[in-house]
């Protein structure tokens, strides 16, 4: 069944070609789109979907797979930050809380189901999954997280390497 109310864009196009072209523009205009049409029905329509649900599927794969797992990262963070001393394991914990904050922060910004569970940043703070308003730094991030509306998460990784290189 074909839709006899046409959308703000048909109506532009039509008032587009009905106004601002000419009669010798209006005939390139139609010869164009006969030549396309004739191609159109070459393709299948479901191929064309099928790409590109294909592509947007394999960018958001690619942006859930291109961050650390903490499983990985809490080995390597074992490994590398020796000491017993109450120090040393304060450093292994704060680190391992930075990564797994910038995991959850990552997921919210691709994953729907986490987006749902933290709506805000306080709602991370509430499930306790992050230090902040513990010290000075911490709490200069939440600031920056908070009062800017693009994605910092990189603020968190920074604060986690300089720590780790300490």
């Amino acid at each position: 069944m074909k839709n006899c109310c046409p959308s703000k864009t048909q109506s532009i196009h039509v008032a587009s070609y009905r106004c601002v072209l000419n009669n010798e523009q209006q005939e390139v205009f139609e010869r164009l789109a006969r030549h396309c049409n004739k191609f159109a029905k070459l393709i299948p329509m479901s191929f064309v979907l099928g790409f590109y649900v294909t592509q947007a599927f394999q960018r958001w794969w690619g942006q859930y797979t291109s961050f650390p797992l903490p499983d990985n990262l809490m080995m390597v963070v074992s490994g590398n930050v020796h000491g017993t001393d109450e120090r040393g394991r304060l450093l292994r914990r704060t680190l391992m809380r930075y990564a797994n904050l910038s995991s959850v922060l990552i997921l919210r910004s691709i994953s729907t189901r986490v987006r749902k569970r933290f709506p805000a940043l306080e709602d991370i703070v509430e499930a306790g999954k992050n230090l902040f308003g513990r010290n000075r730094s911490t709490g200069l991030l939440f600031k920056v997280f908070s009062t800017n509306r693009y994605n910092k998460v990189w603020n968190l990784c920074i604060v986690f390497y300089r720590l780790y290189t300490r």
